[in-house]
């Protein structure tokens, strides 16, 4: 899997980074599999969204009163699965307003076939 990195952009600069590795889509597009707001540990957006986002609730709720809990730590593992099955990754800041920028990796699939199919295994683990 290849993964981009980039920081510190801005406007145009941010599209282009966030850019399908496959199509150059700056949208929505089928090859999309997940965005997650590293910084709010939060899926944004992919068909995986749901089960990244339920999947970390529970991982909270799990270890709520662990003191020892590395958040930093739980994300990475968390991404690991899905970067194990992704074809790409691309990591970014979003520069919001004062205080208001978060670090995102957007994972893809190289087609819709493969996107179905990594969702189909993942959200299927998910639920057993």
């Amino acid at each position: 899997m290849t993964t981009n990195e980039t920081e510190g952009l801005d406007g145009g600069d941010q599209a282009a980074a966030s850019a399908c590795p496959y199509c150059s889509s700056t949208e929505r597009c089928p090859h999309l599999l997940l965005l997650v707001d590293k910084t709010f540990c939060h899926a944004d957006g992919g068909p995986l969204m749901e089960w990244f986002n339920t999947r970390w609730d529970c991982l909270c709720e799990d270890v709520a009163d662990d003191a020892a809990f590395d958040e930093s730590e739980a994300l990475n593992v968390l991404l690991s699965e899905i970067e194990a099955c992704a074809d790409d990754a691309t990591e970014y800041e979003h520069e919001g307003s004062p205080g208001g920028s978060s670090n995102y990796v957007i994972f893809f699939g190289e087609s819709a076939d493969k996107v179905r199919e990594i969702t189909k295994r993942l959200a299927g683990e998910g639920a057993m």
